[in-house]
């Protein structure tokens, strides 16, 4: 079985030793997505539904590579640093505009904190590509 990394270009990959997502036969990983601009530098400070828009549109960019879709999802886990109400409101709104027509199974989760003190979100996505 062949086995394709895509890679975001990111200098933490080769750092840290991982790729934006991996595709194994059928199946595509996506690693922990953050926010960042164009730069690699965070994107939307402060903004929780923006920074997770941007990181689904990261993800979305990945899965194309790896021959997946938005459709082909079937699992997101979601990291965030709060479960206010408005903090699920915002990354709720964000996913469900991506996910609206075939919604994956999903968690979303508070953690401590993320690599860089701006981030306020970070998602994993599974996929498995049917045909």
């Amino acid at each position: 079985m062949t086995v394709q990394r895509i890679t975001s270009g990111a200098p933490w990959e080769n750092k840290v030793g991982y790729r934006r997502a991996v595709r194994s036969g059928n199946f595509v990983a996506v690693a922990g997505t953050v926010a960042v601009d164009a730069d690699g530098k965070p994107f939307a400070p402060g903004d929780v539904g923006a920074q997770t828009a941007r990181a689904l549109e990261i993800i979305v960019a990945a899965l194309r590579e790896a021959g997946a879709s938005v459709e082909d999802v079937v699992r997101t886990r979601v990291y965030t640093l709060d479960m206010s109400p408005e903090t699920q409101a915002a990354v709720g709104a964000a996913h469900l505009a991506v996910f609206k027509d075939c919604p994956p199974a999903s968690t979303m989760l508070a953690v401590r904190a993320f690599a860089h003190p701006d981030f306020l979100v970070e998602i994993e996505a599974d996929a498995a590509i049917c045909g």
